[in-house]
């Protein structure tokens, strides 16, 4: 079981946060790891204090310097080619945005043997709080959208149960090193969002592979510390990729139905909910994300 994992986790406006995700990855009982940071030009103090923290603690950690901000999905291609390269058998995708329990990794990996998963992802809390984020997820049939199972319910037990799942993010994922030889890497053309989406969704749908929620394994996210909740930036990828994966991914009948289907939701209901600034900006990005596509060869 004393396998290597590559834990890749890329840098952009994360200063807030690093202290603690390295101080809770130094206490874990799994320590057979490589951290692998990758910095996207990060405007605030990340890189500096990342490197800081890499002094400090004694589980070996590899700072990769960029030098433009290639967003998250080339973010996270970098560290995973360089934790392939140097022999990991596993790679973690992270965010730094989390803090881990002590026996976070080494129940992830548990159970990926004693579900025979290819993936796995633990129960994630929203930070602070006893409530859920995510224990596991799956696609809405209806809008073509993912959920996150149980998000912002009171944890009472009743995500207790390993399951398998067609979705979850991968904020905290730990993946067998053969998925990326089969698969492929994240598509670069998301930058942000929708990345591991369609990454998850080539794996299971397309190659058959398996991802399971392990119940026991538990960590702490606190969502958005980069982008900002509901930002200009937020709206405009998340509408633009929603369109680049629907049109990817999905048949072209239900593409159509899933396009048509939130763009009405944008046009009406998102009317009285965005200021229109924010509106303006959803509805554009439908456009950017009909040209993203039709420029782009998808992976």
């Amino acid at each position: 079981m004393n396998r290597k994992i590559g834990i890749v986790t890329v840098l952009y406006n994360s200063e807030s946060v690093l202290e603690e995700f390295f101080e809770t990855l130094n206490k874990q009982t799994y320590n057979n790891f490589i951290l692998y940071v990758v910095d996207n030009l990060s405007p605030d103090g990340s890189l500096e204090l990342s490197e800081k923290l890499a002094s400090y603690y004694q589980f070996r950690t590899i700072i990769i310097k960029n030098d433009a901000n290639y967003g998250v999905a080339k973010g996270n291609n970098i560290g995973i080619r360089k934790a392939l390269a140097d022999d990991c058998e596993l790679v973690l995708l992270s965010n730094n945005d989390i803090a881990l329990e002590d026996d976070s990794i080494n129940r992830l990996l548990i159970g990926l043997d004693k579900n025979n998963a290819n993936m796995v992802v633990p129960k994630i809390y929203i930070y602070g709080t006893n409530k859920i984020w995510a224990a596991g997820g799956g696609f809405i049939k209806k809008s073509g959208l993912t959920l996150h199972f149980g998000q912002e319910q009171e944890d009472k037990g009743q995500f207790n149960i390993d399951q398998k799942v067609d979705y979850a993010p991968t904020c905290f994922m730990l993946i067998k090193k053969e998925v990326f030889a089969e698969v492929g890497l994240m598509d670069e053309n998301y930058f942000v969002y929708y990345d591991d989406t369609d990454f998850v969704y080539r794996a299971l749908k397309e190659y058959g592979k398996e991802l399971w929620y392990v119940s026991n394994s538990k960590i702490y996210h606190n969502e958005s510390t980069s982008t900002g909740k509901m930002s200009d930036f937020s709206i405009k990828f998340l509408w633009r990729n929603l369109v680049y994966f629907a049109l990817k991914n999905y048949r072209p009948l239900y593409a159509g139905y899933v396009l048509i289907y939130n763009f009405l939701y944008i046009l009406i209901i998102l009317f009285f909910r965005y200021p229109t600034r924010q509106w303006k900006i959803a509805l554009n990005a439908y456009k950017e994300g009909l040209n993203l596509y039709i420029n782009n060869k998808p992976i």
